[in-house]
């Protein structure tokens, strides 16, 4: 099943986004106890599930809130939404995609600040899309009704880097912002959730991420263009471009063949990295070690032998059978709980 994630830091952001949506209810996460916005959009004829998430701002929440809805929800698709601040090249208004984040706080204290970076990268795929969906004629369309002529006469939707750290940038006189200018002067825009969002994904490849940001401010007189709104008018800009883009990708909710399969390689791996031998689990499961190759790497062998599960061989051995024995493992794992609701 297409399950559709969207992550803000912000009460007004998470709002924007869940105005899109129908029959809205809260759902509480089992142990955190988290809350997060459930509801329904329909697109194009479907009607799809979102999840709404909060991470607070800072990185490091990002980072921790995105893992735990990724582990609960196992989705197809995560996005995190939300406002930023202007680097070079946009207004209050625009829309930045994210293609990839630089992290700008880590480094060496010396008589100058020695930088390390680091860096998050965006799904190359949804990149791709977003790009085509900038040039279509539905963005165009769709950006000329949004736009507010309080705060420019265009919306420019733009695909590149977005700085992401621990503070708010509120001049340009600031050194933040001069060493910004200094070591990220491709950087767009500046904000404090990216980089810990990417970081949370990157070990879930499968999961297709991307990052879109509404340009809130141009740093100089911030606290003037908030209570002008541009906070609320960047957040609905950031929306509408979310949901154009996944009309325009043509998402639907539809449980197909391969998905219980393509779920149990997301996680095997990562369970079980050397392969089948890791804690005897294809034994376990009443595998046959003889029927598959183990003289590859550990991914390797579990996409070989999920397909022969598949296909009905590998031993006594069943998709139903492999998560029992994962259970056991791991018995608190949301994933797995998920997965043998969907094997039964």
């Amino acid at each position: 099943m297409n399950t559709i994630v969207i992550q803000t830091a912000l009460a007004l952001e998470q709002q924007a986004v869940t105005n899109k949506l129908s029959n809205v209810n809260d759902y509480e996460h089992p142990a955190s106890k988290t809350i997060y916005k459930v509801g329904h959009y329909f697109s194009k004829g479907n009607k799809l599930q979102i999840i709404v998430g909060r991470t607070n701002q800072t990185n490091i929440n990002a980072a921790i809130e995105t893992e735990r809805v990724i582990q609960h929800f196992n989705p197809t698709y995560i996005f995190f939404l939300g406002v930023a601040g202007s680097l070079k090249d946009v207004k209050i208004g625009d829309v930045v995609i994210g293609t990839d984040v630089i992290g700008y706080e880590r480094g060496k204290a010396k008589e100058e600040f020695l930088l390390r970076p680091q860096f998050g990268f965006s799904s190359y795929e949804l990149e791709q899309k977003a790009i085509s969906f900038i040039n279509s004629d539905e963005w165009q369309m769709q950006s000329s009704i949004l736009l507010n002529k309080q705060f420019h006469y265009k919306i420019a939707a733009l695909t590149g880097t977005i700085a992401s750290g621990e503070k708010v940038i509120g001049s340009t006189a600031s050194s933040i912002y001069l060493f910004l200018k200094k070591h990220c002067s491709h950087a767009l825009a500046v904000e404090m959730e990216g980089l810990g969002f990417l970081e949370a994904c990157r070990p879930y490849p499968l999961i297709k991420s991307l990052i879109i940001r509404g340009i809130s401010d141009i740093v100089n007189g911030k606290e003037h263009s908030d209570a002008q709104g541009s906070q609320e008018y960047a957040s609905n800009n950031a929306t509408e471009f979310l949901f154009g883009l996944i009309d325009f990708i043509g998402i639907k909710q539809e449980i197909v063949t391969l998905s219980l399969r393509q779920k149990l390689y997301e996680i095997l791996p990562k369970f079980y990295p050397s392969g089948l031998r890791d804690n005897e689990i294809w034994r376990r499961a009443g595998g046959d070690l003889s029927l598959v190759n183990l003289n590859t790497t550990g991914k390797a062998q579990w996409v070989d032998a999920l397909m022969l599960i598949e296909n009905g061989g590998g031993g006594y051995i069943t998709f139903n059978s492999l998560i029992t024995q994962m259970r056991i493992d791991y018995p608190n794992n949301e994933s797995l709980k998920i997965l043998c609701i969907e094997c039964k």
